[in-house]
């Protein structure tokens, strides 16, 4: 007689239910685990369009000096800078950042975040020693002077053309205030854009000496929510892509207080989140880097007739509009030199390409109406004869 075949038992779906769940909560604990270990971050470099992180320093007594929500887009080696003054008030009052200390970071965290319907995922705050301790790793930074830049203080007579500031040298530039106007915070904010563009260009520049020690002390001296494994995949980006920058600011009108006789920059929302998704899409458009749209003077710092002349045909052969050219404030240059005015590195990289890779200075100034001055020297004079 045949033996029946036995009955196929079947698996109750309360334990199919609580398998399926335990697997999801293995998966989901394993995510978190890599998260912390910086999978996170990798995953934002590889995968995301755009990567926030707000910066902000503070001075002496916890003065609020300024802040820098700052957006990279990894795949297009982009970032838009946009830079917080102190003087800007949000309030419906007209009480300004400054006003509120060491507590305005978190602050304009806030504001940003609901105005512009985005949240910033990291932030970095650094005080004035922590600051100064990440100049000083980095070697000082590398900037030039010229006779109208502010640049003398009641500690620092800084006369020299070219100049290698260490930290405590940087934050006093970068801080002092000829007096309390409006214009005076202003050209502060040029500064302070100054310091921070030429301390990006240093991480890359200086890659070679950024080993994962040094790294490891620069996480050391900031206060962030980034870890070390997130801190060492956002400088290896740094210190592997050339970054094209642009630089723009909060924008505010002038409101006076007449309790305190002075001014604030009043900012509203709308006109904020305007401005930045302005600025971020030119900024990411494929017409930013025409050089049609650059403003460029070119200026002769020898005492040979023409060379200017000669250097704008060199820019109009590389699609590149001179603006002006005339004679340097000085005809004792030896080396050409590249001053940025504006905060947009691309023009500025294709000048330095032009002319056989001339060194490109941080000089920030809006109210030139310019993106680069380039100064010849001896150096070209010799190369063109």
């Amino acid at each position: 007689m045949l033996r029946e075949a036995p009955k196929k038992q079947t698996i109750p779906a309360k334990t199919l239910l609580i398998a399926a769940g335990s697997f999801f909560l293995i998966a989901l604990l394993f995510l978190v685990f890599r998260s912390k270990a910086g999978f996170s971050l990798d995953q934002k470099f590889s995968q995301s369009k755009r990567l926030p992180i707000l910066f902000s320093v503070l001075g002496e007594k916890d003065e609020y000096l300024f802040s820098l929500y700052a957006e990279f887009y990894p795949n297009e080696k982009k970032a838009a800078l946009f830079f917080v003054n102190p003087k800007t008030s949000f309030d419906d009052g007209d009480k300004s950042l400054k006003e509120k200390g060491s507590s305005a970071p978190s602050y304009v965290e806030s504001v940003l975040e609901d105005t512009l319907d985005s949240s910033i995922p990291f932030k970095i705050v650094w005080t004035k020693q922590q600051f100064q301790n990440w100049i000083n790793l980095l070697g000082g930074l590398n900037l030039f002077f010229e006779p109208k830049s502010l640049h003398i203080t009641k500690n620092y007579a800084r006369n020299k053309q070219t100049y290698i500031l260490d930290g405590e040298d940087t934050f006093d530039w970068m801080s002092s205030l000829a007096d309390e106007s409006m214009i005076s915070h202003i050209r502060r904010l040029e500064i302070q854009e100054t310091v921070f563009l030429t301390i990006l260009e240093a991480i890359h520049e200086k890659k070679d000496l950024l080993g994962k020690q040094r790294v490891s002390y620069l996480h050391s001296q900031m206060s962030t929510n980034l870890s070390q494994k997130e801190w060492e995949t956002f400088v290896d980006f740094l210190k592997k892509e050339k970054i094209h920058f642009g630089v723009s600011e909060v924008p505010g009108e002038p409101m006076g207080r007449p309790k305190y006789k002075d001014e604030v920059l009043k900012a509203n929302e709308e006109t904020v989140k305007v401005a930045f998704h302005k600025f971020a899409s030119e900024l990411r458009s494929l017409s930013f880097s025409e050089g049609e749209r650059a403003r460029i003077e070119v200026l002769n710092g020898t005492p040979k007739n023409g060379l200017a002349r000669y250097g704008k045909v060199l820019l109009n052969d590389k699609g590149l509009k001179v603006l002006s050219v005339d004679n340097a404030w000085d005809s004792s240059f030896k080396s050409s030199i590249i001053l940025n005015r504006s905060g947009n590195t691309q023009y500025t990289d294709i000048i330095s390409d032009t002319f056989q890779g001339r060194r490109v200075y941080f000089a920030l100034r809006k109210d030139l109406g310019l993106d680069a001055t380039v100064i010849l020297g001896e150096d070209f004079q010799n190369s063109k004869d």
